[in-house]
């Protein structure tokens, strides 16, 4: 790896998911940073680059302080189980191990003595009746005793009161808020519907025709954290998703009019789809200098 004094050196976990691999891809392209991929399985498509490392570890055990030697910036923890409600629902014990990998790693953060750690939470911690059709998701309405939405959400509960609780003393982080994420090769109902739609064939549609949700291009969420990691203020919560509320049904019917295609959907009603509203408010983003720049409509077409 690069020896320059100016260089940043920063560690991913999760390089192997789509938020992780494309984080990696991201500073693999910036000069003034070094990037350390934590693996537990085998990299399909490593970036063959001299500012990208691949250390493997199983993140369910403690990382001994010798494993990575060099003074870390910053910690961008993407390690985890993917939220997809059908998945979560058939593998409990697996999303709740998250709680111990988060740990884990949040522990070696400390001793590491890091400048910056950025946490992949979720959208999930949101009280399932927080959101209305006027009024998006603020940071400051989670408090410690809030609800949360499933197991997944409680995981990520867990983990930002753990660093909630550390943070003042002994590590600076950012818990990210994350909200519905769509892009390239991502398996995301958007991604599903599309192929489905331009095939002709039949969409599922869980629950209440009216399910508002808030889906950022992945590209967006890429950029978000590199702002969050760059500028000076230091927010300890910030959303990161989309402003537009777009409805199941609407996205299915942007899809058909984009691409000439009729819609066939079959409703299933006895399946729980989550909160009936979820979008975000991105106020904090925007006072760092961040801004949406793809929009449903073009975010299509890059899927």
């Amino acid at each position: 790896m690069l020896t320059d004094s100016s260089v940043k050196k920063i560690i991913v976990t999760g390089s192997n998911g789509h938020i992780g691999s494309h984080l990696v891809k991201y500073f693999s392209k910036l000069k003034n940073f070094e990037t350390i991929c934590i693996i537990n399985k085998k990299v399909n498509k490593k970036i063959l680059k001299k500012n990208v490392k691949y250390i493997k570890h199983n993140l369910l055990k403690k990382i001994p302080k010798a494993k990575i030697k060099e003074k870390i910036h910053a910690v961008l923890h993407f390690a985890g189980t993917k939220n997809d409600r059908e998945f979560v629902n058939k593998n409990k014990k697996k999303v709740l191990e998250g709680i111990k990998i988060d740990k884990n790693i949040i522990d070696f953060s400390v001793k590491k003595k890091i400048n910056i750690f950025i946490y992949a939470s979720s959208a999930a911690v949101y009280d399932l009746s927080e959101g209305t059709k006027k009024n998006p998701f603020r940071e400051e309405n989670v408090k410690k005793n809030t609800s949360f939405d499933g197991t997944y959400g409680y995981t990520k509960k867990i983990t930002e009161n753990y660093l909630k609780r550390i943070s003042t003393k002994k590590l600076k982080s950012v818990s990210c808020r994350i909200f519905s994420i769509y892009g390239k090769n991502t398996n995301t109902i958007i991604n599903i519907w599309k192929k489905k739609i331009l095939k002709n064939k039949k969409i599922d549609i869980w629950g209440k025709k009216k399910i508002i949700r808030s889906w950022l291009h992945l590209d967006d969420l890429i950029r978000a954290i590199y702002y969050l990691l760059e500028k000076k203020h230091r927010y300890k919560v910030v959303n990161i998703g989309s402003n537009e509320r777009t409805s199941l049904i609407k996205i299915a019917n942007i899809i058909g009019k984009k691409y000439k295609k009729k819609i066939k959907i079959n409703y299933i009603d006895n399946n729980y789809p989550g909160p009936t509203i979820r979008f975000s408010d991105q106020k904090k983003l925007k006072l760092l200098g961040w801004r949406q720049k793809i929009y449903l409509n073009k975010g299509l077409d890059l899927i």
